[in-house]
């Protein structure tokens, strides 16, 4: 089979650009609205969705002490699967890259889809290990309580998880990366005919400075485990779909910050 692998606007976040940065080797100190994206997958038997976006624009800043989020008119889920012609309903399997609160807020949205996610993430996401409280991150390291309640309560029959990786269709593959950007991170690869595209989550931010120039991004787990995800991924891919990189989303005009 062969893909095809949409976009799909859902989000805006205001973030600091030192976010992008290993150890924030950079001289931009200010603050950039970038998209939260999540993707579609068309060309096998049913439509696929990699990521769902936020649960809510305010958890974002109230629980995680982040900056302004957005949902603008046309950035729900449900809207921009209708772009496609489909609705909430039609989407049977949702692929998550990692649990934190942009990645995994959608879910409750959709109605007969199974959740296919690594249980290391699960689990890391269940009972994060870090510091009691952060201004930044919250006491969950950017992990919703209420998007880990539900993936193991109200979800949890239609919850699928991997023990490492795994081919979900031909031509479509989840490979695992632990302790990269977070404990289970995991790229979706899909063969299309521009060859072989890489739905990578948050470990690539920015593909001219993350895997181009070999720069991290500045928020791992692990330096060298970070390090390798990011080659492995350049040598696998001829296309490499970051979640937040605003020249993925096609239309895409930021909001000014501040705005």
């Amino acid at each position: 089979m062969t893909y095809r692998v949409h976009p799909l606007l859902v989000g805006e976040a205001e973030v600091a650009q030192t976010l992008d940065v290993f150890w924030s080797l950079t001289r931009e100190t200010g603050r950039v609205a970038v998209p939260i994206l999540a993707f579609l997958v068309e060309g096998g038997p049913d439509p696929i969705l990699v990521d769902t976006g936020m649960r809510d624009p305010g958890r974002a800043m109230d629980v995680h002490g982040l900056g302004p989020h957005r949902i603008r008119e046309g950035w729900t889920l449900e809207s921009q699967l209708r772009n496609h012609g489909l609705d909430l309903e039609d989407i049977p399997t949702v692929i998550l890259t990692h649990l934190h609160y942009d990645h995994a807020g959608g879910c409750n949205q959709l109605p007969r889809a199974r959740f296919v996610m690594q249980r290391s993430e699960l689990m890391a996401a269940a009972a994060p290990i870090g510091p009691k409280d952060l201004d930044i991150g919250g006491k969950d390291l950017f992990f919703d309580r209420k998007d880990v309640a539900g993936l193991v309560d109200d979800l949890w029959e239609r919850v699928d998880l991997l023990e490492g990786d795994a081919e979900i269709l031909p031509g479509l593959h989840c490979v695992v990366y632990p302790n990269s950007h977070t404990p289970g991170s995991q790229c979706v690869y899909v063969e299309t005919e521009e060859g072989m595209v890489s739905i990578v989550g948050d470990m690539v931010r920015k593909v001219e400075l993350n895997v181009d120039r070999c720069v991290p991004p500045g928020l791992f787990y692990d330096l060298e485990s970070m390090r390798r995800a990011i080659d492995d991924i350049r040598f696998r891919s001829d296309r490499i779909l970051p979640a937040h990189d605003p020249e993925v989303a096609p239309g895409y005009e930021p909001t000014p910050v501040g705005g």
